[in-house]
């Protein structure tokens, strides 16, 4: 240009033609973190359908046979409940949870009793026998570590019913009888709740969310563990009182629990399995 031999608008033209090039040969260069997050993306969507394809495959194999009879026990017949692979794992037979009555299950851990749990809700395929539910019960199970969905606390501890469904002084009347009144002025709050709250509140809001579903049969998968004792006994003795219909079966290690339930069943070794050898009344055991 300075020595006269192109013009100002044919050098422009050569300029942006040059970077058009480089911007075309270097776009994986600047786009390879974006490619790679969406490649991570669908292969994790791809194993997604999969599971649940796989999950579907197994549900329609299961010889877990789900019945609703007339009467008011959760009653298991030869029920065989097993691994994946097809390893049995825990077995009942001819046992079942009195109604209104409020039941221990202790056992080793590893023994299976989260997994009969599961299969009691129905959300765990592998197995044989049948488990009868009474017609139009409604069940709630309570695990370890609650799950709260990302949003307002109000609508964390009414889940999984949806938002509204309680009144904001129901909530509040909850959230205090679990021993948490200073939650109460942060109901409309949202957050991610499970990774802001710590354990023994989360087990607390668990309980509250219980006291607010009113469930006919409550299972309790060692829901207070994180708790101290006294904390816990105080929770137990809340739901005896608040909620006197509801049957309650528990997963717990410490002797203390014993005291709040009237039955305990024991997994025990059986073979190559564990077994629900029958049902001790406390009243009984004394």
């Amino acid at each position: 240009y300075f020595a006269n031999k192109t013009q100002l608008g044919g050098m422009m033209q050569a300029a942006s033609a040059f970077l058009s090039v480089q911007g075309a040969l270097s776009f994986f260069v600047t786009a390879y973190r974006q490619l790679a997050q969406w490649q991570s993306i669908v292969m994790r969507l791809d194993g997604f359908e999969a599971s649940i394809a796989k999950a579907n495959a197994l549900g329609a194999q299961s010889g877990i046979v789900k019945l609703s009879p007339v009467g008011t026990d959760i009653a298991l017949d030869d029920l065989l409940v097993r691994l994946p692979h097809g390893k049995p794992l825990v077995s009942a037979d001819g046992f079942s949870f009195r109604n209104k009555a409020r039941t221990l299950v202790t056992g080793p851990s590893g023994s299976g009793k989260s997994t009969l749990f599961r299969a009691i809700a129905g959300i765990w395929p592998f197995g044989s026998g049948s488990i009868a539910i009474p017609a139009n019960a409604t069940l709630m199970m309570l695990p370890q570590r609650p799950y709260f969905p990302i949003g307002s606390l109000e609508a964390a501890i009414a889940y999984p019913a949806e938002s509204g469904a309680f009144s904001v002084q129901q909530v509040a009347e909850a959230v205090t009888a679990v021993g948490l009144p200073a939650l109460t002025s942060r109901l409309n709050e949202e957050a991610h709740w499970n990774g802001i709250l710590s354990l023994g509140e989360q087990q607390r809001l668990g309980m509250a969310r219980v006291l607010l579903h009113r469930p006919d049969y409550l299972f309790l998968d060692e829901a207070t563990a994180s708790l101290d004792e006294p904390s816990e006994a105080a929770l137990y003795r809340l739901i005896e009182e608040k909620l006197p219909a509801t049957t309650v079966v528990s997963i717990g290690h410490r002797s203390t629990l014993e005291s709040f339930h009237q039955d305990k069943a024991v997994l025990e070794p059986a073979g190559d399995q564990f077994a629900i050898r029958g049902l001790k009344r406390q009243a009984d055991a004394s």
